[in-house]
């Protein structure tokens, strides 16, 4: 399954840009890519879980480490529709 994480900071600023570039996936876990953007949200955090548990479980891993508000949505591919 394949996930989107909008990242929105707290607090941490420098030390949690600095955690998202240095992530590294737990098993089970594949990051596909980690994006800083302008707007609503300054991070995209995307990813593949074998299952929401797996995805959720992640996604609250990294929120706590970075206190960054989070909200990650099941992304499905076009071709796939």
């Amino acid at each position: 399954m394949l996930f989107v994480t909008l990242l929105c900071p707290k607090g941490k600023g420098s030390d949690a840009i600095k955690y998202l570039k240095e992530l590294k996936a737990p098993e089970g876990v594949k990051i596909r890519e980690v994006f800083f953007t302008f707007g609503r949200y300054d991070g995209i955090l995307i990813f593949e879980a074998p299952d929401e548990k797996t995805a959720m479980k992640f996604v609250m891993e990294t929120g706590f480490a970075t206190h960054y508000t989070v909200e990650t949505l099941v992304a499905v591919p076009a071709k796939e529709l």
